[in-house]
């Protein structure tokens, strides 16, 4: 475990800082077509935040990827399949936490003063951290109740970044590309001149 933390924390942290970043650029942009009173704005807005997102942590994952399969390649490391879950695992601690958190808080949050308390944390929370998610989760509504006030939402929004950095590792370590046949037309077409 030691030596997983030692090789892949950078990735790691990196993907949280990313993360960070996309959910103040989603949450400033949910915020402001909200105000405008414009939903289909605000999910298209959300959408386009979460996709960026998920392709950030895609093209990492996808190299660390890449890059450990030399190592395998060579016999100095054993094939991991399953390293780009556990990295996100690790860098969605905050999110599980935040989670956990509403969990906690739901039941009782209009009884009891903590659980209010508790509950109106973790949203902010979630917007500090889960911003790109804000359009989507604040716009759509489940049997009447909109998705932020939904206790297993947070849990939800954390599975396209697992399901992400997941697939991406497997096909870094694959050397496959999803756009290779556009990227390699302009290769040889450079090469042609």
């Amino acid at each position: 475990m030691k030596e997983f933390f030692s090789k892949y924390s950078y990735g790691m942290i990196k993907m949280f800082v990313n993360q960070f970043a996309i959910s103040i650029f989603g949450s400033v942009l949910a915020m402001a077509t909200a105000t405008a009173g414009n939903d289909t704005l605000t999910l298209v807005v959300s959408g386009f935040s979460i996709l960026f997102y998920l392709f950030l942590i895609y093209t990492m994952t996808w190299e660390i990827g890449a890059k450990d399969k030399i190592t395998v390649d060579v016999g100095k490391k054993e094939y991991r399949p399953f390293t780009g879950l556990w990295m996100a695992l690790i860098a969605n601690i905050p999110n599980f936490i935040i989670a956990i958190m509403h969990t906690i808080a739901f039941p009782m949050m209009a009884t009891a003063q903590w659980a209010g308390n508790l509950g109106a944390v973790s949203r902010f929370a979630s917007v500090i951290i889960q911003g790109m998610y804000l359009g989507l989760t604040s716009t759509v509504q489940i049997a009447g109740t909109q998705m932020n006030q939904l206790w297993w939402t947070y849990f939800v929004i954390i599975i396209p970044a697992l399901v992400t950095s997941w697939l991406a590792y497997y096909l870094g370590h694959k050397n496959f590309r999803f756009f290779a046949r556009f990227t390699q037309a302009k290769t040889n077409n450079n090469t042609n001149k």
